[in-house]
């Protein structure tokens, strides 16, 4: 049967005591005793309207701090932006791309999912070229390293992928809202100005 004594002597705490330090301790509450001289950790409050202090630029407002969707935590932009600058120098022929196993289009809930065995299987069935123009891609990639790939085009209602579109079919189908009677119009319009 346990004594009181191999416990920790904090309340409401059952863990056991930290006896290699030789503490009346578990070692949760040593530690935070020997950074804090508390036993429970302090409460971090910042200033009203700043997010994030980073150790170079200081205080941070919203407008300054990069926030990922997927964490809760604020950083520096400025420390971003120079860490991916860095990484990149000591990377050049790193292609982004290749680490992904699958591609995302869509955003939220719209997002459809698509493997790159099934983009390359694809690709191959359209010839490596657009499958409205039957044109290659020649739109350069924003990080200039390269030319895009094509677009993978879907339905947005049913989610089903149609096929890999160039850039200006892409946009052009997306700002005619994927609508058959506005293309029809444009096609008549057109003809009666040729």
């Amino acid at each position: 049967m346990a004594i009181k004594s191999d416990f920790c002597k904090v309340e409401d705490c059952e863990k056991p005591r930290d006896k290699s330090q030789g503490s009346s301790m578990c070692i949760m509450h040593r530690v935070r005793w020997s950074r804090f001289k508390s036993h429970d950790l302090p409460i971090k409050t910042l200033p009203e309207g700043i997010v994030h202090i980073c150790k170079i630029h200081g205080e941070l407002t919203p407008d300054e701090a990069y926030k990922n969707d997927n964490y809760s935590s604020y950083q520096c932009y400025e420390c971003k932006k120079n860490a991916m600058k860095k990484f990149d120098e000591k990377n050049p022929n790193r292609d982004t791309n290749i680490l992904k196993k699958n591609w995302y289009i869509g955003k939220g809930k719209n997002k459809v999912k698509v493997t790159k065995e099934y983009y390359e299987e694809l690709l191959q069935k359209q010839d490596g070229s657009c499958a409205i123009c039957g044109n290659p891609e020649t739109m350069i990639r924003a990080d200039k390293k390269g030319i895009k790939r094509l677009a993978i085009d879907h339905c947005h209602k049913t989610k089903i992928i149609r096929g890999l579109l160039c850039q200006m079919c892409n946009q052009a189908l997306g700002h005619m809202k994927d609508s058959i009677e506005r293309l029809e119009s444009a096609i008549r319009y057109l003809k009666a100005h040729q």
